[in-house]
């Protein structure tokens, strides 16, 4: 009322406000409405505490802040100093890793904005005009980097200081890329392009296999919701899923319809079993419960019985949490439809 023009956060009961601080953990999908920027410590702690060693890797630092530049925010890092007023040494030795990677790459960071790709298996991308800033966290064996996109590149090259050249080819549906073997950095090397008109890009719907079944992969799924995160290399998974309201989905095409068996992978610790779950194929929908794997790195396939999908076309398939007793609902890496014989 006294200022109409102020700027508000999400954190003064006003929600959502003019702008939105996540606190230790990036969203999925960012906040395309408004400006934001995701809080985070180096360690646990914001304050100095001797006695946390849990510090973040720097890969993890310069991945995290790739990740949340493609969606159009703003990372506040935090330091806590001594009570001498002095920057912990593994704060100054990862703030230099930073300050490096920076160096070589800002160009890629500073002044871009949202990546115009919904998701990328490969990496991350950020956008500046024309130049479109790939950062390829897991750099392809074979060499071909495929970015889903109808638009017509004029350049491309790495974005390291040698401006190395490179060819690509315009494929339906996509551009590939030809990388040299050996990736530049490794954490994470650009490579840019330069678009001609609108960058187009092309949204994966996932197909049916020659034998009728459908793999979704953790990689290729929409995350919906504010905490769950797409992690790992090189099989994806669903982590950080500790938000009961965070949901899975995927958009599929069935040419073969019929009877399909479900069955999920993931893996679920000891200490957080129990989370219930409903898996939504179409119209249809099937109930499962999540189980102790043994640990966050042990996965297994669950069959959750069968579900009839009586029409072809695109269906969304989607996995929606109904309880979760514990810290996580589980780390989701696949979700399977086999056909029934």
């Amino acid at each position: 009322k006294l200022q109409p023009g102020i700027i508000t956060n999400n954190r003064l009961g006003h929600y959502p406000g003019d702008t939105e601080t996540p606190e230790q953990f990036i969203p999925p999908t960012g906040y395309a409405d408004r400006d934001w920027e995701t809080c985070m410590t180096m360690n646990d702690t914001w304050g100095y505490k001797s006695y946390d060693d849990n510090w973040k890797s720097s890969e993890t630092l310069i991945r995290n802040l790739i990740d949340i530049a493609s969606k159009g925010g703003n990372y506040l890092l935090n330091v806590g100093p001594t009570s001498e007023g002095v920057i912990p040494q593994p704060s100054v030795d990862r703030l230099r890793e930073i300050g490096k990677w920076m160096k070589a790459n800002g160009e890629g960071i500073y002044g871009t904005s949202a990546s115009p790709f919904k998701k990328l298996p490969w990496g991350r991308c950020t956008r500046k005009g024309n130049k479109l800033y790939l950062h390829v966290f897991d750099w392809p064996k074979d060499g071909i980097l495929s970015v889903p996109m109808a638009g017509k590149v004029k350049k491309a090259y790495l974005g390291c200081e040698c401006k190395l050249s490179l060819k690509t080819t315009a494929k339906e549906g996509s551009v590939e890329v030809h990388l040299p073997k050996t990736a530049p950095d490794p954490i994470a090397s650009v490579v840019v392009l330069e678009v001609e008109g609108d960058v187009n890009p092309v949204n994966t719907i996932i197909r049916q296999g020659e034998d009728g079944s459908i793999v979704l992969k953790a990689c290729d799924a929409d995350i919906i919701g504010r905490k769950a995160v797409l992690e790992g290399s090189p099989e994806a998974n669903v982590g950080y899923w500790v938000n009961a309201k965070d949901q899975v989905q995927w958009e599929a095409e069935i040419t073969k319809p019929g009877e399909f068996e479900v069955k999920v992978n993931y893996a679920c610790d000891p200490s957080t079993p129990g989370s219930e779950y409903s898996l939504v194929i179409g119209d249809k929908s099937i109930n499962g419960k999540v189980e102790s794997t043994g640990g966050w790195g042990n996965y297994v396939t669950a069959d959750l019985g069968k579900v009839l999908v009586e029409s072809p076309g695109k269906i969304n398939i989607t996995v929606k949490p109904v309880t979760k007793p514990g810290q996580a609902v589980m780390n989701l890496r696949s979700v399977s439809l086999v056909p029934v014989p």
